[in-house]
Parts: structure tokens; C-alpha cells; sequence
């Protein structure tokens, strides 16, 4: 049997293991999330036919046609979208289920 010293030792030296790990995750997921990032603006930038400068420049020397752009697209996602909700909604809150304490 190990002394409550010999225990307490341990069970340091298995929370400061997962603290390590943790902190190590915690990097790993900061380079997933600045890949991603990259990833998205790419696609934005081939979505607008811009490079970098260019997306730059839209951003801060024109940010109403950037503004307008964004109200397109909001537009467009709301009316292709409408229609699943309702059908979505529909299948969910009409189930007809029979009551297992009724008879």
C-alpha cells in the first residue's frame, strides 16, 4: 500500500501529464483553426476572382460593394432555404405516436 505521500506524488504527476497534453491540444488546435482560416479565405478570394491585394483592397477601400455582396448572398440563402425549414418542421411536430398508456 502506498503512503498518502506516495499517493498524492502520483496523482501529480497524473494531472500535470494531462495539463501537458492539454496545452499540447490546445496548439495543435490553433494551427488547425489558422489552416482553416486560410482555407476559407482562398475560397473567398476565388469566389470574388480576387487575389490577396485585391481582397484586401475590397475590404478596406470598399466596403459597401463588400456590404452588398454579403446582402446578395443573405437574400439568396434565405429563400433557398425556406422551404426545407418548413418541411424539416413538419415531419418533426407531426408524428402521429399512440399513447402506450391509454388501453
Amino acid at each position: 500500500m502506498l503512503t498518502y505521500e506516495q499517493q498524492t506524488e502520483k496523482l501529480l504527476s497524473k494531472r500535470q501529464a494531462v495539463l501537458d497534453r492539454i496545452e499540447s491540444d490546445k496548439a495543435e488546435i490553433e494551427k488547425i483553426n489558422a489552416k482553416l482560416n486560410a482555407i476559407q479565405l482562398a475560397k473567398i478570394r476565388d469566389a470574388l476572382g480576387c487575389d490577396e491585394q485585391g481582397l484586401f483592397e475590397l475590404i478596406t477601400k470598399h466596403p459597401e460593394q463588400l456590404a452588398k455582396l454579403r446582402q446578395d448572398s443573405i437574400a439568396e440563402s434565405d429563400t433557398d432555404t425556406a422551404q426545407d425549414d418548413d418541411e424539416f418542421g413538419q415531419q418533426m411536430c407531426f408524428t402521429d405516436k399512440k399513447n402506450p398508456y391509454e388501453d
